[in-house]
């Protein structure tokens, strides 16, 4: 046991204090002395079992057209060099961007013609579909329009029972390269049209033509 003053660092509510006259600290050994406790277990640390580390070769279509572009400007034959790439591997890694780099240039040009496309169509159809309705109902009051001739021409609309501004369509998505493929169903209804609206913009857009069972 040791002396314990006020000056000496002991804890008021130490176990091993005792108060008197003068007053003292058990120390390992005497009767009665407690052991300190034992240090707690640090916590491992939990790593997420389904990290993904992000691949430098992207996905998009149009992203992967701007890293092709820059392995073919950038990977020069000074760079190569630095890097301890041989002539013969830099030309057959540029043979490569090239395979890659024409038809996905391609494939994007492609792919912004058709969103101009569908952009462009929604006021075309808009304007035209009214004339289209307002030719067909002059035409079904001819005698001659028979049912058959408009069953033939299909200007006969389906009967259902489903309530329109009750039914909710379902609609799903799959992650596909360069793109996200939407598909929709609307129970009761033989046909769908799938529009977007970005946030902030006014119009909506057709991304889908109608579906057919």
């Amino acid at each position: 046991m040791r002396i314990a003053t006020y000056d000496s660092g002991v804890l008021w509510d130490d176990p091993n204090l005792r108060w008197g006259d003068p007053s003292y600290v058990l120390e390992p050994g005497d009767p009665g002395y407690v052991p300190p406790p034992a240090p707690p277990v640090p916590l491992k640390t939990k790593h997420p079992k389904n990290t993904m580390t992000d691949d430098y070769i992207p996905q998009s279509y149009a992203n992967l057209k701007t890293w092709l572009d820059k392995q073919n400007t950038d990977l020069t034959t000074a760079l190569a060099t630095t890097i301890n790439m041989s002539a013969a591997e830099r030309t057959a890694f540029l043979a490569s961007v090239a395979a890659l780099l024409t038809p996905v240039a391609n494939i994007v040009a492609l792919m912004t013609q058709l969103e101009q496309a569908t952009a462009n169509f929604q006021p075309l159809l808009d304007a035209q579909v009214p004339l289209l309705r307002a030719a067909i109902k002059r035409a079904k009051t001819s005698p001659g329009c028979t049912p058959a001739i408009q069953l033939q021409l299909d200007w006969v609309g389906v009967t259902h029972n489903t309530d329109p501004n009750t039914s909710r369509p379902t609609l799903t998505a799959e992650a596909q390269r360069g793109r996200v493929k939407i598909d929709g169903r609307k129970p009761g209804f033989d046909a769908v049209n799938i529009y977007f609206r970005k946030k902030g913009d006014v119009q909506w857009k057709l991304i889908a033509v109608r579906k057919r069972k």
